[in-house]
């Protein structure tokens, strides 16, 4: 497991949608986050990230906004993260 430092700029829930057998899944919430990534030439990148976390953990982080967080997360790929 790792963990995510960033800005939570705001929360939003995801449209739901429906799988080929017709079955509605519903949306995720998903965290707004802003990091910042250091450039090989020093500079800094502004990066915002959509993460989904679980609806068990949405309270937890609806009074945080505005505020530095920490996530727990998982990784799919080369720079997709999942809250978990």
């Amino acid at each position: 497991m790792l963990t995510l430092k960033a800005k939570l700029i705001g929360m939003y829930k995801s449209n739901d949608f429906k799988k080929e057998d017709g079955t509605v899944v519903a949306g995720r919430t998903k965290l707004q986050l802003q990091t910042v990534r250091r450039m090989q030439d020093g500079s800094d990148k502004i990066e915002l990230l959509d993460i989904s976390i679980p609806l068990e953990k949405v309270n937890m982080y609806k009074s945080q906004v505005g505020k530095d967080v920490s996530v727990d997360v998982g990784v799919i790929g080369k720079v997709n993260y999942y809250g978990i």
